[in-house]
């Protein structure tokens, strides 16, 4: 059965914080990403043109979450609960807006909510899994398959390095967030 509410743990910048400040769900995490909050942070990051440089200042001054569960610790050993979501990071996008609306429309999977990446040429994309089926990396590795033979994107765009529960997803300011508000979720033959 699948978790309705999809929490996760909430943790305050910098990245080299592991312990969580609180448990959030989905809805929160999506009402912050759409809200002003964090658009400075976002605007300043995007203007870095020196790749470690934004690197670091990400790491210093988002939030971030762990998309795929609560935690005690920012690590796999550390998983309190999975949320029954899986994020995958996709990078070096050139149309992320014409990607976005082509996972969202897309009837194999359950998207749940989908924004631009912190660096602005990314997605971030969260869809529903169904743990009973298989386990969590399972699940990533056939689903970055699956993109890989029904979409233009090559093996760096489909990050393989987000497949460990604890993977932290940076939240940032996307006003255009994609966000699914349907409790029903639809059924697959």
């Amino acid at each position: 059965m699948v978790n309705r509410m999809f929490e996760m743990s909430y943790f305050n910048a910098p990245i080299t914080n592991k312990v969580p400040s609180r448990t959030v769900t989905l809805d929160e995490v999506a009402r912050l990403i759409v809200s002003t909050w964090l658009e400075p942070q976002t605007r300043a990051l995007r203007a870095f043109t020196d790749k470690a440089e934004a690197r670091g200042y990400k790491g210093r001054s988002l939030p971030y979450v762990t998309m795929s569960g609560v935690f005690s610790y920012c690590n796999d050993a550390s998983l309190v609960k999975h949320s029954n979501l899986l994020c995958i990071d996709l990078d070096g996008v050139e149309d992320v807006e014409g990607l976005k609306r082509q996972l969202t429309a897309d009837g194999h999977f359950f998207t749940v909510l989908a924004f631009r990446s912190p660096s602005g040429n990314g997605l971030k994309w969260v869809i529903v899994i169904d743990l009973s089926v298989c386990d969590h990396k399972t699940w990533f590795h056939a689903v970055r398959n699956y993109l890989l033979a029904n979409y233009a994107l090559t093996g760096k765009q489909v990050d393989s390095q987000c497949q460990n529960l604890s993977r932290a997803c940076y939240l940032c300011y996307d006003p255009q967030a994609y966000v699914n508000t349907d409790v029903n979720e639809p059924q697959h033959s």
